[in-house]
């Protein structure tokens, strides 16, 4: 009989604890927090990530508070999948419309959680999201971008549209619902064939305009640098100029009276007496006399 009752009691309490574990442990997950609620309301304090025991009678609905991703594509391999549904933004822009593939890095706020699940009827973090927020992202990007041209959002300032959105995002679901938008991202931007030919007319117009100017700079380097070659054969022939006057200078100066004196005397003992006489040149000499007109 007592080998019953031990039996007995080992059952109910194997029960009791198999119980407790199922219906009084409770986990939160890596990243998230939880908010605690019973038929008579909601505690103020949250739960942190771990495992919890907590009365059969409270149950708790979890907050991302980690950074969460939400993918804005029509490209499944955004999302890791074969096949996805098409979450594009289509977004008006000055001068089009463009389909957009964003992302949006964002987190709960811990110290919001609690009132969103009072306001919300009890909704968690992810149905939030789901039913609520992931909209609201969507509206308020349609209210960023009108303010660039579908160039900039295609090409020329993508990372100035980025931030526009990351801190509009971050202001508007901040008050809304408690949110840290970290970073908003538009991966791909698509447009439909007449703005296609538009964008790529503006190109190759942007791109001709770039050959030209640098064909111009080009032709003025070169302009340049026949001008400097002129400059300087002008500069070498005013060198060879002035270093000619300065020699001629300088025979000028050396020739005094005593030189040509000197000169005279050498030339006599050489040549004789030498007399210019009209336009006839007379040299004498003491035995002959030579007229070179005659």
């Amino acid at each position: 009989m007592g080998k019953a009752v031990s039996i007995l009691v080992s059952v109910v309490l194997a029960a009791v604890c198999a119980f407790a574990c199922i219906f009084c442990l409770e986990r939160v997950d890596v990243g998230n927090v939880g908010v605690v609620y019973t038929a008579n309301g909601v505690e103020d304090k949250t739960l942190s990530a771990g495992w919890h025991w907590l009365s059969p009678l409270k149950a708790v609905k979890q907050f991302p508070v980690s950074q969460q991703q939400i993918v804005f594509s029509n490209a499944p391999g955004d999302y890791n999948e074969e096949e996805h549904a098409d979450w594009s933004i289509d977004a008006p822009a000055n001068g089009g419309m463009v389909k957009m593939n964003l992302t949006v890095n964002y987190a709960f706020r811990p110290e919001s959680v609690v009132d969103l699940y009072k306001r919300f009827n009890g909704m968690g973090g992810q149905d939030l999201v789901a039913n609520y927020i992931q909209n609201s992202m969507v509206a308020y990007v349609k209210e960023v971008t009108p303010q660039f041209s579908v160039m900039d959002i295609y090409s020329d300032k993508k990372s100035d549209v980025n931030q526009a959105i990351t801190e509009y995002l971050s202001e508007k679901l901040g008050e809304e619902y408690g949110i840290n938008v970290i970073s908003a991202l538009v991966i791909d931007v698509q447009l439909d064939d007449e703005l296609q030919e538009k964008i790529k007319a503006k190109e190759q117009a942007k791109q001709d305009a770039e050959i030209a100017e640098l064909e111009k700079q080009t032709a003025a380097a070169e302009a340049e640098v026949e001008k400097t070659k002129a400059q300087a054969n002008a500069d070498v022939q005013v060198i060879e100029a002035q270093a000619e006057a300065d020699a001629n200078r300088i025979i000028a100066q050396s020739i005094t009276p005593e030189l040509i004196q000197m000169t005279e005397a050498q030339a006599r003992l050489e040549h004789g007496w030498v007399t210019v006489q009209g336009t006839d040149a007379v040299v004498v000499n003491e035995n002959k006399t030579e007229n070179s007109g005659q």
